[in-house]
């Protein structure tokens, strides 16, 4: 035919392939990005909703062992027993080792003490030494509190206007229970309490 040009097969075939092709790869395209959309929200969906982070309570320190427990309990004996003497021993607990509310316990029980030791001495006696044994008869553990259930034997020596220094001392055992709790710098004294109650106890301790 005059006037037109003659475009091989083979050209036109590559040609359409080429459109055909084409098109695939838009539809694939397409797909792809909708397909990522959606994935996209559904993730969103699952994103849990921002809020303020919260901070668990601290771990509860090592539990001592129990010759560690009966080593305070004794030196916090100790140093009550040393309030009632003539001449008060300086303390071995260090204030580290014990709770506020155990300090102000014993601050307020030292005034009371003194006045006992002023009532005593008034009727020509007084105490000059004493010898402490304490013997830990069980440890309960509940959560951040321990509990050391223990007894203690102490002799103590005596002193009178009339005969001087006796030889002979006098002496009691009490059971009581020492509480420990746990705090950021590891297991404080909280108390020590006699597991009796009423008259009849030393004159160190002081209940209340």
């Amino acid at each position: 035919m005059a006037g037109t040009s003659l475009i091989p097969v083979d050209r036109l075939w590559l040609a359409g392939q080429a459109v055909h092709d084409r098109g695939i790869m838009i539809k694939y395209l397409r797909t792809s990005a909708a397909v990522a959309a959606l994935l996209g929200f559904a993730l969103a969906g699952c994103q849990p909703a921002a809020g303020p982070l919260t901070v668990g309570p601290s771990a509860t320190p090592p539990i001592p062992s129990s010759s560690e427990l009966a080593a305070i309990v004794r030196a916090a004996v100790e140093d009550r027993n040393g309030t009632v003497l003539d001449a008060p021993t300086a303390p071995r607990l260090a204030n580290g080792q014990t709770t506020a509310a155990y300090r102000a316990k014993r601050e307020r029980d030292l005034p009371v003490v003194a006045r006992s030791k002023v009532g005593f001495k008034s009727t020509g006696y007084w105490y000059t030494s004493f010898s402490t044994t304490v013997t830990v008869e069980s440890i309960d553990v509940t959560g951040s509190e321990i509990s050391v259930h223990f007894k203690e034997l102490t002799e103590e020596y005596l002193s009178s206007k009339t005969n001087g220094p006796s030889s002979v001392p006098t002496g009691y055992s009490l059971p009581q229970t020492a509480t420990f709790r746990a705090s950021a710098d590891g297991w404080k004294l909280d108390s020590i309490a006699p597991s009796v109650h009423g008259g009849g106890l030393p004159m160190s301790v002081v209940e209340g």
